[in-house]
């Protein structure tokens, strides 16, 4: 008998469905074909609102480009502001501020924006040291670069001169595998200044090398989680554990920036966002699933 050649394209388990079908009574089986029919076309509708929604994607992300490109001209003081930005200056102004604005608008860089702006995100506050504050109140601009016609991307970081780096942008590109799993990333090389590499602890004596240390920083060293002779060294070093949660840990503060830090960043810059929208869904979950335990407990 032929296979219908809609349930082997579509269907997640093509073979395990008809087999199910196969076992159902008659009465049953004839219905769970014609049942069958319209849940293949629900599956060809969800791959079409899949593509509709990634033309969608494309076009806010444009429109939201330029909204970007004028706040960073702001944060980095490459311009005067302008009277339409200013229209609704009056209700913040206090006291004298009104009489003494046209002496403040000049163009200068809002000083240490960035650093604050991560700083005040929970998650991305746990992975930066006391160490990384110096440079990270150097950075004047983060930005967002999707490839074309791949869901790979690169977050781009601009560092004014400091004393721990020659580099002016640190980049950052994470290769995905079926549009979400990380499964490579590639970073910028950091030409370090002599004794100011904060990712390094130093020489441990009991084995001749330098170890990690804790840093922001080692979110720009590459993970290739496809190279299977690196794999191999890692699972005979027990180590490849280490690095899959360093990949993810990667991947989520790349999210975070792309997704909440660079749109919102003014809430963070002023503290008002606290509670990272990551952490606001994790609180929900749990609340669920803390009512369904009471539920459960009263039945």
């Amino acid at each position: 008998m032929a296979q219908n050649p809609a349930i082997i394209e579509v269907a997640e388990n093509p073979e395990e469905i008809k087999k199910k079908i196969k076992a159902l009574p008659l009465k049953e089986k004839l219905k769970a074909v014609a049942l069958n029919y319209y849940l293949q076309q629900k599956k060809k509708l969800d791959i079409e609102l899949e593509k509709e929604m990634k033309k969608l994607q494309i076009q806010f992300d444009e429109k939201a480009a330029k909204i970007y490109k004028a706040s960073n001209e702001i944060i980095e003081g490459t311009r005067l502001l302008t009277e339409e930005e200013l229209k609704d200056v009056d209700f913040y102004l206090e006291g004298e501020e009104a009489t003494q604005k046209n002496q403040a608008l000049t163009a200068e860089p809002i000083n240490g924006y960035w650093f604050k702006a991560l700083k005040n995100s929970d998650i991305i506050a746990q992975e930066i040291k006391d160490r990384d504050d110096p440079i990270l109140k150097s950075l004047t601009k983060i930005e967002y670069e999707p490839q074309e016609k791949s869901d790979n991307f690169s977050l781009n970081f601009y560092f004014a001169p400091n004393d721990y780096f020659k580099n002016s942008v640190l980049k950052k590109k994470f290769i995905l595998k079926d549009g979400e799993n990380p499964v490579k990333s590639e970073g910028t090389i950091i030409e370090w200044n002599d004794g100011k590499n904060v990712t390094r602890n130093g020489i441990v004596k009991t084995i001749s090398q330098e170890v990690d240390a804790e840093s922001f920083f080692i979110f720009f060293k590459p993970i290739n989680l496809e190279d299977k002779e690196q794999i191999e060294k890692w699972v005979q070093e027990n180590k490849l554990d280490k690095y899959a949660e360093r990949m993810d840990i990667d991947y989520d503060i790349a999210r975070m920036i792309i997704d909440e830090i660079i749109p919102y960043s003014l809430e963070y810059y002023l503290g008002v966002k606290i509670n990272d929208a990551f952490d606001d869904i994790e609180e929900v979950d749990a609340e669920s699933s803390k009512g369904s335990d009471e539920e459960e407990e009263n039945k």
